[in-house]
């Protein structure tokens, strides 16, 4: 079947730290890790189906607390693209060895915060040193492989006035791809404004969610759930190792056809619900993030529910007139290209007309040598000419032993 599939696989809901944005303790279905015949009964079933998939092992825990993880992303190798998200408290220089072995593509570390105060208090306690350590040397390890190393930034409240010197940090640290993620509420489950004040997304039609759409999310015991944000468990749709994935992927499509009206859907203000959505320049949701507290506001204001949310956002923070500045800008940019562009017409037209000036030029220089050329050939010294001619070719033939005469009695010899 020509079909593509992007699987999300938790590993593990067991963490070993306590991130300031993550309601991990909220968690209410039973905490464990992925065994291999659950693992297989799932991706068998993808892989049976899919022409084309992916996998990401991320989850509401950390993925390599699972020690299956490197035979899970290896079973994959060849035949689907695998992508891993780690808090990095576990990328030793041999477990790193290990994903690139078993041919991971994408390694994306969570990264929250420059300095050792601000990434502890997001980090829930990692140690500042020894994952700087981990990182540099998973980008060390990286170079010259096929995995790709990125960097996951949750942009909080704590963290909102340093985006740029966290990007310039990660830049230095030898990693480039860098998303911005706009903190949200986890499905309602992370509570007050202390951590995350996002407001609440635009009304959604038809319980719109771009994540439920995109991706199939399978916990670690095989339940399929709306998304990694149901905490309880109940949005269940089925399990893989006790249901045909056929029939799971029927749910998911009555669902959605009826439109998300889950619990934990009702609250939740993930911008990535609206991830489809595209703005008029094209910009993607991490750069928008990153823009709104770091950089230049959104060049556009494209009439689609994700940029008018944004709009919103940028009112909320006071900076309105940021946007209506670039937006100037880049107006007037647009006028000095077209500005220019004309000048390049104009000045392509006058290119022409020389050209076409040129071309009479010559073609009148060229009449007027074949003119007098023809008047040469019809003049009474081109006749008489052509007369002697002729009279020399009688009484002198070429090549005869008259004309050797003539050119000795000249001087000139054959």
């Amino acid at each position: 079947m020509s079909e593509y599939l992007h699987v999300e696989i938790e590993p593990t809901n067991i963490c070993n730290t306590v991130c300031l944005h993550c309601p991990h303790d909220a968690i209410s279905r039973p905490y464990g890790k992925m065994t291999w015949e659950t693992y297989t009964a799932a991706l068998d079933q993808v892989m049976a189906r899919a022409s084309h998939f992916s996998v990401e092992y991320a989850g509401m825990g950390e993925p390599l607390l699972n020690p299956l993880i490197y035979r899970f992303v290896a079973y994959v190798k060849g035949k689907g693209s695998a992508s891993l998200t780690t808090n990095a408290s576990a990328l030793t220089a041999g477990n790193v060895a290990s994903l690139i072995e078993a041919g991971l593509a994408r390694l994306t570390i969570s990264f929250n915060g420059d300095d050792k105060a601000i990434y502890e208090l997001m980090m829930g306690g990692l140690n500042f040193e020894r994952a700087m350590k981990n990182i540099s040397q998973a980008v060390e390890a990286s170079r010259g492989s096929s995995m790709v190393v990125a960097a996951n930034v949750s942009v909080t409240r704590q963290v909102q006035g340093r985006l740029a010197e966290i990007k310039k940090y990660i830049n230095d640290m030898g990693i480039e791809a860098i998303a911005f993620s706009q903190c949200h509420n986890r499905g309602g489950f992370l509570k007050g404004d202390l951590i995350c004040n996002t407001p609440p997304l635009p009304a959604l039609q038809s319980g719109r969610c771009d994540i439920f759409h995109n991706t199939l999310f399978v916990a670690w015991n095989g339940d399929v759930l709306a998304c990694c944000h149901d905490l309880a468990g109940g949005t269940r749709l089925g399990n893989l190792e006790q249901e045909t994935l056929a029939a799971v992927l029927q749910k998911k499509r009555e669902a959605a056809a009826q439109g998300v009206h889950f619990s934990i859907c009702q609250s939740c203000n993930d911008i990535y619900r609206l991830v489809n959505d595209v703005t008029a320049d094209g910009r993607g949701i991490a750069d928008l993030v990153y823009d709104l507290y770091a950089n230049d506001p959104p060049a556009s204001a494209a009439l689609s529910p994700l940029a008018e949310w944004f709009y919103q956002l940028y009112a909320r923070e006071g900076r309105e007139l940021r946007v209506m500045q670039v937006l100037a800008t880049k107006i007037q940019a647009q006028q000095v290209q077209l500005e220019q562009f004309r000048a390049v017409l104009a000045d392509a037209g006058q290119q022409q007309q020389i050209q076409q000036q040129t071309q009479q030029a010559l073609q009148a220089q060229l009449d007027a040598a074949n003119q007098e050329l023809q008047n040469i050939l019809n003049s009474r010294s081109w006749r008489l000419i052509q007369r002697v001619q002729r009279l020399r070719e009688r009484l002198i033939p070429p090549a005869s032993r008259r004309e050797r005469i003539f050119h000795k009695v000249l001087g000139k010899s054959l």
